[in-house]
């Protein structure tokens, strides 16, 4: 089936914050002008700020060609779009070159998706009397200037463009510096970002913008083949009532929504429920999910609410599932250890978290699980992004039984306990459907031995009393 998608690439520079500030003034007026925008960004990783949702009233969504194969990025891009008059994925031509943004391609989705690219030139530090052309990415068909310091700059930039290149300039954004300092604050999640600093943004735009040039490039392609959605058709659901608990609050709140609509497609019904402020789980839940965030932040409150604490180790103890990223894996273990201060954890997992003094960026990587657990069998990989802010310890108690517990990766950054599984990695479900089904899917209180055909000797760690 052929669906109609308006469309662009927003490229914008290497480095600055994620979203640019060029990006956001482009969301910002357009929905001023009541153009329902979907942002995408070209890496699966879970963004920590509200910026693009306080622009457009739209949650950030997410592509991967690292993550994703062809088909995948096709569904995900389509079931996002559908209901908007602009889909916008934003993301660097150039990240082969910054090792930082390893992973996700935006010049490999431009083929997958077909889209026509705007990039974003920067003006900022530039000599306002110079003509100096940065250099324009291969494929460009139209540019965005940032970083104006005067109006007669943008035409001079829009004759030598014009000249050089042959491309139409569709828009820019004045320096703003406050803006600008607003904007990087809010990406670093410091702050969220004020509603004046938006509305300078989008007119600032508007200001400059050459909206039916950029509408008629928006619109120039062809529509797109809506592939099989990755959630939905040719999977068994989940069982009748199947209910899944995801902990939203000021300590966490971080997915990526396909994963959300995967499981609803699959049949489950949905609950928030919070580990600072809620005494007790939703009732009858079979599934926890307790996504990243910043536990580091609340560590006092999460340690003071007992009976939640109570609640998620009952919840194990029954042999119902709990299953972490991020944050949400260092609440879960023993402790937290944050700036030399130890914070008790909720005791499930055996490790202790220590919060990174000078954290890094997300960073791919691929992990082979060593034993089965319900998220997959022995030997099977599993790929995403794995966070810079914590690092796990293990720590066991003497009289734990060592089949009921351990790690799952030869990292120490995959750890289970009965049927809980925690991770700092950060996995985009929409792109692992066999996980998705096996979160949605029938509970199975063990497995059989696996076979360790394709495994080294050193991989065969289970044995017949393995849990998963």
């Amino acid at each position: 089936m052929m669906t109609a998608v308006p469309r662009i690439a927003l490229a914008t520079p290497a480095t600055g914050p994620e979203p640019s500030t060029a990006g956001l003034a482009v969301l910002a007026g357009l929905t001023a002008r009541r153009w329902r925008i979907q942002h995408f960004r070209s890496r699966a990783c879970p963004t920590t700020t509200e910026v693009v949702a306080d622009a457009t009233g739209l949650p950030e969504r997410h592509l991967d060609t690292w993550l994703m194969p062809p088909n995948v990025c096709r569904s995900l891009f389509v079931a996002g779009a559908r209901a908007a008059s602009l889909g916008l994925v934003e993301g660097t031509l150039d990240a082969s070159l910054v090792p930082s943004l390893c992973g996700g391609d935006l010049r490999g989705l431009t083929r997958i998706l077909d889209l026509p690219i705007v990039s974003v030139l920067s003006l900022v530090g530039a000599d306002p009397g110079a003509c100096h052309l940065p250099r324009i990415p291969e494929g460009t068909e139209a540019v965005i200037l940032d970083g104006l310091s005067s109006d007669d700059q943008i035409e001079r930039y829009r004759r030598l463009i014009r000249l050089t290149c042959g491309l139409p300039v569709v828009g820019a954004v004045d320096l703003l510096p406050g803006a600008r300092s607003a904007v990087e604050a809010a990406a670093r999640g410091e702050t969220r970002l004020a509603e004046d600093v938006i509305d300078a943004l989008g007119s600032s735009f508007l200001r400059h913008a050459d909206l039916k040039a950029f509408a008629a490039l928006a619109t120039s392609r062809v529509d797109l083949n809506r592939p099989q959605q990755p959630g939905g058709c040719g999977r068994e659901a989940g069982p009748p009532g199947f209910r899944v608990a995801y902990a939203h609050d000021d300590a966490f709140g971080c997915y990526f929504p396909d994963t959300l609509e995967a499981l609803e497609s699959l049949g489950a019904e949905l609950v928030e429920f919070s580990p600072m402020r809620d005494g007790a789980l939703p009732d009858g839940v079979d599934l926890v999910m307790i996504g990243c965030g910043f536990p580091d932040l609340h560590a006092m409150e999460l340690a003071a609410n007992f009976s939640m604490i109570a609640a998620l180790r009952q919840h194990v103890c029954r042999g119902q599932r709990i299953y972490t990223e991020g944050g949400g894996t260092a609440y879960l273990g023993r402790s937290m250890i944050i700036d030399g201060q130890t914070v008790p954890g909720a005791g499930i997992l055996p490790f202790d978290a220590e919060l990174v003094a000078n954290p890094t960026a997300p960073t791919p990587v691929v992990r082979t699980l060593l034993r089965d657990c319900w998220i997959g069998p022995r030997g099977a990989q599993v790929r995403g992004y794995k966070s810079g802010r914590w690092n796990l310890r293990p720590s066991v108690q003497p009289f734990e039984c060592p089949s009921c517990f351990g790690s799952l990766s030869r990292d120490d950054d995959l750890y289970f306990r009965h049927h809980a599984v925690g991770s700092l990695i950060h996995l985009h479900l929409g792109a692992l459907p066999e996980v998705v089904a096996a979160f949605a899917g029938p509970h199975r209180p063990s497995l059989k031995r696996p076979s360790t055909v394709g495994l080294s000797q050193d991989q065969e760690v289970g044995d017949e009393d393995d849990q998963d």
